[in-house]
């Protein structure tokens, strides 16, 4: 059985792209959520984050939420803002942010190939969250935000993308975040078929960069869909999970930083003196120290920043050991600072390397927090390497941009 395969999507109508498709990530808090899809009624928040339309008070996995997320995707179909693709398609789709392209190909994913560990994940995922994923996909039957996978480059892949990129899209827009999006339906029978064949023979193992939700809850439905369906066969449309495949080679991880609300009783002098137990520190000129290279760390506190090194014996050489996000948690966040749990502590919080450095700075200059750190981004190679020995990341240690949109192309599995 094929690992991909291709798909009837069910897309925005020309004229209703740039207001239907929105980026489900978290780049809005809820309440920014809510203002701006009150003023668009096609926005498919309205599918996807159905709790802006109800109070606060409601629960993420009130019955009524998806009930009502179904019956707005029913509409926009029925008033045809959505239509489906005739035809089974793959779709090419390029994201460009600051000069900077990626282009993957949305196709649909056997589950199997997650379950029996060749699409490859290096976070946990929380089941509170799994739920509400899985409630919100059984009652709608469609999924609206692909599942981002990395791939090793295959140049024959190449070949067939940059023949597609050649012609003319059948989409393209720039978002509010300054994205440009361009997508492209790949329909022609011969070209599907050769991008059928190229991902089937070539890429035998992918990677999850974003979307480790998303793929476990996906896998839960098709569970749930298999054990109730006497003539399952392996073939239906439940089986599949919708992902978008990117050369790992077109990708950047941004740096994922920290801010800690306090101190942990410890004066600043204190401080200091303890991290000087596993990290060299030096007094730093710079106005905003970005860390130059892996093994070493910026750190704002009060008003001045530092360079940590830590020192040699403080960590291990294994996939997960080396990272600098492990590196700081095992050495510093836990044992002073008292983060033993970074996903559950609400002392810690995390901001992308995307807002810049000044973003830590303004956290920690208006008190809402007491130090920050700025880390090496983790690459590429780390994540594969993590993945392959089948180990888990530190919470919140990749930051992928630009985010998938949501709604762009949408697979309908019930």
């Amino acid at each position: 059985m094929a690992a991909i395969r291709p798909f009837k999507g069910i897309r925005p109508a020309s004229a209703f792209v740039e207001k239907v498709a929105f980026n489900p990530n978290n780049l809005m808090n809820e309440n920014e959520r809510k203002e701006a899809a009150q003023k668009n009624s096609l926005s498919f928040a309205h599918v996807v984050k159905p709790r802006i339309d109800f109070p606060d008070s409601i629960s993420k996995t009130d019955p009524v939420l998806f009930a009502h997320a179904k019956n707005y995707f029913d509409k926009l179909i029925k008033d045809k803002i959505l239509l489906q693709d005739e035809e089974e398609c793959f779709y090419v789709y390029r994201q460009m942010l600051n000069g900077r392209s990626q282009t993957g190909v949305i196709a649909c994913y056997h589950v199997k190939e997650y379950e029996e560990g060749r699409i490859k994940k290096h976070e946990y995922t929380r089941e509170e969250k799994e739920k509400e994923n899985v409630d919100g996909l059984l009652v709608t039957g469609m999924s609206s935000n692909p599942i981002f996978l990395a791939y090793n480059p295959v140049s024959e892949i190449d070949t067939l993308v940059n023949q597609v990129t050649g012609t003319e899209p059948d989409v393209h827009f720039k978002s509010d975040q300054s994205v440009y999006h361009t997508l492209w339906v790949v329909k022609n029978k011969e070209l599907v078929e050769k991008i059928l064949l190229m991902f089937n023979n070539h890429v035998k193992e992918v990677y999850i960069a974003d979307g480790h939700h998303r793929a476990a809850s996906a896998a839960i439905v098709a569970r749930k869909l298999r054990e109730t369906n006497p003539s399952h066969t392996g073939t239906e449309l439940y089986n599949y999970l919708l992902t978008c495949l990117f050369p790992a080679n077109q990708l950047k991880i941004y740096d994922y930083n920290r801010v800690v609300k306090d101190l942990n009783g410890h004066t600043k002098e204190n401080l200091l003196k303890e991290i000087e137990k596993k990290f060299t520190v030096e007094k730093v000129s710079e106005e905003k120290y970005a860390p130059k290279t892996l093994h070493e760390i910026g750190m704002y506190l009060g008003n001045n920043w530092y360079a940590l090194r830590p020192l040699e014996n403080t960590f291990s050489n294994d996939p997960v050991g080396i990272l600098d996000v492990t590196i700081l948690q095992n050495n510093l966040l836990n044992p002073i600072l008292g983060i033993q749990d970074p996903r559950t502590d609400k002392r810690i919080d995390f901001v992308s390397g995307v807002k810049g450095l000044s973003s830590l700075e303004k956290k920690v200059n208006k008190g809402k927090a007491e130090i920050a750190f700025a880390l090496y981004p983790v690459s590429m190679q780390q994540l594969f390497a993590v993945s392959d020995v089948g180990e888990i990341m530190p919470p919140k240690s990749t930051w992928f941009e630009p985010k998938l949109l949501s709604g762009l192309v949408i697979y309908k599995f019930k």
